[in-house]
């Protein structure tokens, strides 16, 4: 009888630890609904979204790269040449309304140029190469510039590139679009699948720019043609999100 008895209370015990175990933990989730204590963490049921926004946006600025290339008998020469030549074609620029800031020496580059004579190196002469970067903002003045800089001793022309110089309000625009789409592929999936849906959970985005627009043309040496007609034509900005967001 006393085993009995023992085996009974401990049963006993047990059911009534369990009880206050159950009975806690539905007053914490009744606390925790009224903001009393921390809801207790579940794992909670999610559906991820991928949207992507878009703008088109016409360039702003254009960058070309100038260079002038001078060969001579000696650095001394060389470089004097050069000098007075980078110099006309930087004055033209700046007269042409291009700010101090928006010009840069990005290339410079003096060496010895050598013949080969029955296999043997013979010195012949100098050349210096220097390169200047501009930014125009002005675009209807890009042709008029570089015809004037080529005029004035720049013999090389690396191309025009066309972009929007400040594109965050651009990537902004995209993303309220973006994030629109998915919420609205969010509320119509939920919908579909007979869901609530809840509150966002989390949420990454990737942004991508056109590249930017190159012209690749030829202006030759010398100059002294009309300005070329160049047309920046657009870019696109983009911007993809991935939302996370709860579903009921």
């Amino acid at each position: 009888m006393e085993f009995f008895h023992n085996k009974r209370s401990k049963i006993a015990v047990l059911i009534f630890l369990l009880i206050i175990i159950l009975t806690l933990n539905q007053l914490w989730d009744l606390w925790g609904k009224w903001g009393w204590v921390s809801p207790p963490l579940k794992d909670p049921r999610t559906i991820t979204i991928s949207a992507e926004g878009k703008v088109t946006a016409t360039p702003d600025t254009a960058k070309i790269q100038l260079s002038v290339v001078t060969d001579g008998p000696t650095a001394d020469a060389v470089q004097q040449k050069n000098s007075e030549n980078i110099n006309k074609v930087t004055d033209f620029i700046k007269s042409s309304g291009v700010g101090d800031t928006d010009i840069k020496t990005t290339y410079y580059n003096l060496y010895p140029k050598y013949d080969y004579v029955n296999g043997r190196q013979i010195p012949a002469g100098y050349s210096l190469s220097q390169t200047l970067e501009v930014k125009i903002r002005d675009l209807k003045k890009t042709g008029q510039i570089l015809t004037g800089a080529v005029a004035r001793g720049a013999n090389q022309v690396s191309g025009v590139e066309f972009f929007v110089d400040d594109p965050d309000n651009l990537k902004a625009q995209a993303r309220e679009q973006a994030f629109s789409k998915a919420q609205t592929k969010a509320q119509e999936l939920a919908k579909l699948a007979k869901v609530r849906l809840g509150k966002v959970i989390t949420f990454s985005e990737s942004s991508s720019g056109q590249p930017p627009i190159f012209l690749e043309k030829s202006l030759g040496y010398g100059g002294g043609g009309p300005a070329p007609d160049i047309q920046s034509g657009s870019q696109e900005i983009t911007v993809s999100v991935n939302v996370v967001f709860e579903i009921h």
